[in-house]
């Protein structure tokens, strides 16, 4: 009795370490994009759609929301893979892309089983591979500014 309440303290703790976390990555994530200027009009439109969606999933995830999980992981994934997204994405962030993509599926299996250690999880490798690709598009940015 006493190890089962110890280990579920434990995996409270865990889940709360990892939300905190999401919440740090989803503000590293939209404070570090592109410059305002470094955005087209239907780029800005689209990252903000993504934003939104992000912060509607961690709102699911911290409220074990279920229904809310499954449809927002849906739309971001709808997200990008709409063309207008597509023809955005340069070659060379494909692999960000399809990190993306496999995290909102995560994301929906997760809602599925109502699984809130694997929709935190999920929820962490979405932020970090939105933060990832911010990231290499900056230091494509300044090496294209560089020559």
């Amino acid at each position: 009795m006493l190890l089962s309440r110890r280990t579920a303290e434990l995996n409270v703790g865990t889940m709360r370490l990892n939300i905190r976390l999401a919440v740090a990555v989803l503000i590293i994530a939209a404070t570090t994009g592109p410059t305002p200027s470094a955005q087209s009009p239907r780029t800005k439109q689209v990252m903000r759609a993504k934003l939104d969606h992000s912060q509607k999933i961690l709102e699911a995830v911290v409220t074990s929301n279920w229904p809310l999980l499954d449809r927002e992981s849906r739309e971001m994934a709808l997200v990008a893979r709409d063309p207008a997204w597509q023809s955005l994405v340069m070659p060379e962030f494909i692999r960000q892309g399809e990190a993306f993509l496999r995290a909102t599926a995560d994301l929906g299996d997760a809602a599925k089983m109502r699984d809130l250690e694997r929709a935190s999880l999920g929820l962490i490798s979405l932020t970090t591979s939105c933060v990832n690709c911010h990231r290499d598009l900056a230091r494509a940015r300044i090496a294209t500014e560089r020559r």
